[in-house]
């Protein structure tokens, strides 16, 4: 059953809702929803002057007749055409400044956020903001157990490269994913990262948030065998039901470069406008770590056309729309607003993450993981008849050898 929701005439532009429009409201309220003019805060006297246009709807009684009214009502009656009080990001960073620096304005701000945004709130609860001063909490709590210096130091070296690659926040899918790419190159590596990170939680999140501690702790194991049960994975025409029911347009740019180019999940953020050369379909990636490396991945025409005319746009005008109220609140320096003005993707990865699987789950009827993409794209291409060691290479599970390379410089210019 849909609940409907009710009219909140704060979140109007009222002076933007005409006469005619407001006596259309209190006489829909009174005649049709048999509210009493009482309940209204007038008398039955006045409400028959404002039927009759004798007086005019203030903006009290517009208040109190709204509040029987739900968003749905509203919209009939105003034809479609409903005027939103809308905010500017430069409006929420005065929000914030205030919040922070005076206690009775920030209680009452944290109790209308809690009024409107609880939902986005939780969701904001499923994720860890880690940082640097969490890994010195780490070393010294392992100290004061008596761990030697070498265990410290394997540990923390697991922990910063899931961190580098996770972006510095642990969430459940986010975690998820990870191990699961991990497992794809070394099932050594995910078993000792898994304990790792399950150290880390438990040594400094589960003494400051043992709520989010227990979520993020129980999310995966440490040891979790290959799943040899092999999930069939989504056909081309699944791929591109997807696609189109994807909700926004930046869920849409990311998994199409994820279902193109065979990247692991994390590496599309990593992408920089100048890494992508439009003109040929081409990314230059060059990532190498110690336990994974990607190189250069391509697009096809159809691809690089919607991403220009579509995606780009949209990005530009997103960006542009974050970096003014950022610049304005002198919080940050200019390298850090350079940086994210060139990212390809400056979007919440946890958040088109979950749109993506949202709608998968709708499409497939099943739980989907990112990594059947990069599955997808491998299994695709060598169907097609590209050497298995070009597909190694394009999607980083070997490096480049002269052979490769001379394969790979043949098939591109094919």
């Amino acid at each position: 059953m849909v609940v409907s929701t009710v009219v909140d005439c704060r979140l109007l532009d009222l002076g933007l809702i005409s006469e005619d429009s407001r006596r259309l409201i209190a006489d829909y309220v009174v005649r049709v929803k048999g509210v009493r003019p009482s309940d209204l805060g007038v008398s039955s006297s006045y409400i028959g002057k404002v039927r009759r246009g004798v007086v005019r709807v203030g903006e009290g009684l517009l208040c109190s007749a709204l509040k029987f009214v739900t968003e749905e009502e509203l919209n009939q009656l105003l034809k479609g055409w409903v005027p939103s009080k809308e905010a500017t990001l430069a409006d929420a960073v005065k929000v914030l400044a205030t919040a922070k620096a005076n206690a009775a304005f920030r209680e009452q701000f944290l109790a209308l956020f809690n009024t409107y945004l609880s939902e986005y709130a939780q969701s904001l609860g499923r994720a860890w903001h880690a940082s640097e001063s969490d890994i010195e909490a780490f070393i010294k709590a392992k100290r004061l157990k008596g761990l030697s210096d070498k265990t410290i130091n394997d540990e923390v070296r697991y922990i910063r490269l899931a961190l580098s690659e996770l972006n510095w926040v642990l969430d459940p899918e986010g975690i998820v994913e990870y191990l699961a790419g991990l497992r794809e190159d070394s099932e050594h590596v995910a078993k000792h990262t898994a304990y790792s990170l399950k150290s880390f939680l438990k040594a400094v999140l589960k003494p400051k948030d043992p709520a989010l501690f227990n979520l993020l702790y129980n999310s995966f194991t440490t040891v979790k065998p290959k799943n040899h049960s092999k999930v069939k994975l989504p056909s081309l025409e699944q791929l591109k039901t997807m696609f189109n029911e994807l909700p926004s347009i930046e869920a849409k740019a990311y998994f199409l470069i994820l279902a193109e180019t065979g990247l692991r999940p994390s590496e599309p953020f990593l992408i920089s406008l100048s890494d992508v050369d439009f003109e040929h379909g081409l990314i230059h990636i060059g990532k190498v770590t110690e336990t994974k490396r990607a190189f250069v991945a391509f697009l096809r025409p159809e691809s690089v056309k919607w991403l220009q005319g579509v995606y780009l746009p949209y990005r530009a005008g997103f960006v542009e729309r974050m970096i003014k109220p950022i610049q304005a609140s002198g919080w940050f320096s200019d390298d850090v607003i350079a940086k994210y003005r060139e990212k390809l993707i400056p979007f919440e990865q946890s958040r088109l993450r979950r749109e993506i699987k949202e709608t998968a789950r709708q499409v497939l009827g099943r739980e989907f993981e990112l990594y059947e993409l990069r599955k997808f794209y491998a299994t695709w291409m060598i169907s097609q008849g590209v050497p298995e060691s070009i597909v190694n290479t394009l999607q980083g599970r070997a490096p480049p050898s002269e052979g490769t390379l001379s394969i790979l410089h043949a098939y591109c210019a094919h």
